[in-house]
């Protein structure tokens, strides 16, 4: 098996628990914990899935850092999680993929530019299909 068919199998997957809560952290504006929550998830990780999880803690890592008002450590960081997510498919493990980076780019850009207001939305990871944040979680956990 190519890494590439080992790739799209692991996309397939339905995401874990963790990166579940991590959306939910997420989307909240708690990068900070949802960075940790990742950490958890990408340190167990072997296999294709691994840079997919360490770019989504470095898209959290960037926002927190923005939030903190450390422009600096927030375009550094987010360009690099940006890097890494960009090369999934949108898709996988049902990540909007697409969405997450073009709001990260958007951000970066701004960020890039020297952070002027008025500022751009926040980056939103939301899953393929959903429509609101309720049901967007309620497609993946049933509730």
């Amino acid at each position: 098996m190519s890494l590439k068919d080992g790739l799209e199998i692991a996309c397939r997957g339905a995401p874990p628990a963790e990166l579940v809560q991590a959306r939910e952290l997420f989307a909240s504006g708690q990068y900070f914990t949802c960075h940790e929550v990742l950490e958890e998830l990408w340190r167990r990780t072997e296999g294709p899935l691994r840079d997919l999880y360490r770019g989504l803690i470095q898209v959290a890592v960037g926002l927190y850092h923005a939030q903190r008002g450390n422009d600096v450590g927030a375009r550094r960081v987010l360009a690099r999680g940006l890097r890494r997510v960009q090369q999934y498919p949108n898709g996988c493990l049902a990540i909007d993929i697409e969405a997450l980076c073009i709001g990260a780019s958007r951000y970066l850009a701004w960020l890039e530019a020297g952070a002027l207001p008025p500022a751009p939305p926040l980056p939103e990871w939301r899953w393929c299909g959903g429509t609101s944040e309720k049901d967007n979680d309620e497609e993946l956990t049933g509730v």
